[in-house]
C-alpha cells in the first residue's frame, strides 16, 4: 500500500500480496480490467447454459455440428456391429 494511504475505520484494507493469496486460495475469478469478481457457475448451471445454447443454434451451425457427429456415430456403430457379428460367429 501507499505510505500516505490511511485506511478508513469502517473498511478493512489489505495489501496486494494478501489479496492475491485470497483470490488463489478460494479459487475466485477476478476481472482485473473491470475490478469485479466474476460469478462462478456450478455444474448444473453450466449444463443449463449449454442446453439453451444448443436449442437456439442456427441451421448452419446445426449442419456444421451434425455432419461430423453423424459420421462418427456411423463409424462407431459399424465397429460395434462387426464386433457383435464376430462374437456371434465364434460363440
Amino acid at each position: 500500500m501507499n505510505e500516505d494511504f490511511v485506511c478508513p475505520e469502517e473498511l478493512v484494507c489489505i495489501d496486494e500480496e494478501t489479496w492475491d493469496l485470497m483470490v488463489e486460495e478460494y479459487d475466485l475469478s477476478w476481472d482485473e480490467s473491470e475490478m469485479i469478481a466474476l460469478e462462478s457457475t456450478s455444474d448444473v448451471q453450466a449444463i443449463v447454459d449449454l442446453s439453451w445454447e444448443l436449442l437456439f443454434l442456427t441451421p448452419w451451425e446445426l449442419i456444421y455440428i451434425g455432419l461430423p457427429m453423424s459420421v462418427l456415430a456411423f463409424y462407431g456403430l459399424s465397429i460395434y456391429a462387426i464386433y457383435k457379428w464376430i462374437q456371434k460367429r465364434f460363440s
